[in-house]
């Protein structure tokens, strides 16, 4: 990228765009995908695939495959600006939206499948009689992942509105 268009991003700009490659990868996700699509979420205006490139220094197979992705997750979309051939992208103005699909397809997924080996696990120690230390912490454990999966729901139903209110009254009752 030459220097014209590197100053055409912000430090604030690298930086944020750095800190959301940072959280998406700690989420699983490759670090880029969150690299686009912060540069995508600054922008008022659409951004066609070239300019991402050169703003993030990513080849034309690396932005287009992560522009794919991004839309498979709902987080981007494709669209066409009249008189122009080129398309564009634009974030899903949800952030919600995006992060509380992430949690129902990954996360929520990760713990049903985690609860379904410590129900089974815990059965198979029921039958054979094993009611001792180790079968009373994997049932801890199964009874935990269910309140996590109960509260992943809740989530993800949830608007951020009622999620800011309920997070509230969660503080509240600590300091109790």
């Amino acid at each position: 990228m030459d220097k014209a268009e590197r100053t055409s991003m912000t430090e604030e700009e690298i930086a944020f765009s750095e800190i959301i490659g940072d959280l998406v990868e700690q989420w699983g996700f490759r670090r880029h995908l969150g690299r686009i699509w912060s540069l995508l979420y600054l922008r008022a205006e659409p951004v066609n695939p070239t300019r991402i490139q050169s703003q993030l220094e990513l080849s034309a197979g690396s932005v287009n495959a992560h522009l794919s992705e991004l839309q498979t997750w709902g987080t981007v979309k494709r669209i066409r600006i009249a008189g122009d051939r080129n398309f564009y992208y634009e974030v899903n103005p949800s952030i919600w939206k995006s992060v509380s699909n992430v949690i129902r397809t990954r996360e929520l997924r990760i713990l049903e499948d985690a609860q379904s080996g410590l129900k089974s696990l815990s059965t198979r120690l029921k039958r054979a009689g094993k009611e001792d230390f180790q079968a009373r912490r994997v049932e801890r454990v199964r009874a935990v992942t269910e309140l996590a999966i109960g509260l992943s729901s809740l989530l993800i139903g949830a608007s951020p509105e009622k999620i800011v209110k309920a997070v509230r009254i969660l503080k509240r009752l600590r300091s109790l």
